[in-house]
């Protein structure tokens, strides 16, 4: 579900799955991980996009939720810290083009980016504790970016923002109009790529390693753990199943 190209010194990985409103699977959450390494290799810079009306949806729920018989949790939390920490933890900057929803593992993949750009009818939410779970990066990351009221806020009511909001609030850089975002994104991801790379690799290695955590991956596949043994979260998971069949 993850589509890899490499134009000169720009690498695009694209959620390819339109039909899903390019939700997340477990596979695709490991491809997702393998492209941004490719694109570290490759690439003097990573943009992220949605193929079709969506950036993101999340993870596919009817895919991960109930894992439990086959997949353990803590493969999953697993798969997941891999992919939502992944553009922070390559040394190439990644830049999110938004256009569209980007709910859940979407939105945390825009805040994980270095960069974003929206187009006006992006919008933004964190609908996991609605459905039974957590948000793992937003919870270790978004408030740096946001305020934790802000974060709460998103992550407690899953209620979206828009574009417009997400930027005032930090978790985006521009927002253009319907049919800029391309223009954009190009013109952003150019001036990127003026500086030398190893002085790009410096100054993200060094803003990151303030919020670096060696014992993030520990407490995410705990959460996960934990989440995934609660009735009244098995509970939403299923309603929220029912209620989309």
């Amino acid at each position: 579900m993850i589509r890899y190209d490499l134009d000169g010194e720009i690498a695009t990985v694209t959620f390819d799955r339109p039909e899903k409103r390019n939700a997340l699977t477990l596979d695709g959450l490991a491809e997702f991980r393998e492209a941004l390494d490719r694109g570290a290799e490759e690439a003097r810079a990573i943009v992220l996009r949605g193929a079709g009306e969506a950036f993101c949806a999340g993870d596919d729920i009817a895919s991960v939720a109930g894992l439990g018989d086959d997949v353990a949790p803590g493969t999953l939390a697993t798969r997941l810290y891999d992919a939502l920490f992944g553009p922070e933890q390559v040394e190439v900057p990644v830049i999110a083009a938004v256009d569209g929803p980007a709910y859940g593992g979407g939105f945390e993949v825009v805040a994980a980016a270095d960069l974003a750009v929206a187009s006006a009818d992006a919008t933004f939410a964190l609908p996991e504790a609605t459905i039974g779970a957590y948000p793992p990066y937003a919870v270790a990351r978004v408030g740096e970016a946001c305020g934790r009221k802000r974060l709460l806020e998103l992550a407690l009511t899953g209620e979206p923002i828009d574009a417009a909001t997400a930027r005032e609030w930090g978790l985006c850089n521009r927002v253009v109009d319907d049919g800029e975002l391309d223009g954009a994104v190009t013109e952003l991801t150019e001036a990127v790529c003026t500086s030398p790379a190893p002085s790009v690799a410096l100054v993200k290695r060094y803003v990151r390693a303030a919020s670096a955590d060696p014992d993030e991956r520990a407490r995410l596949v705990e959460g996960f753990s934990a989440v995934a043994d609660e009735p009244d979260c098995l509970a939403a998971a299923e309603r929220f199943l029912s209620e989309r069949a």
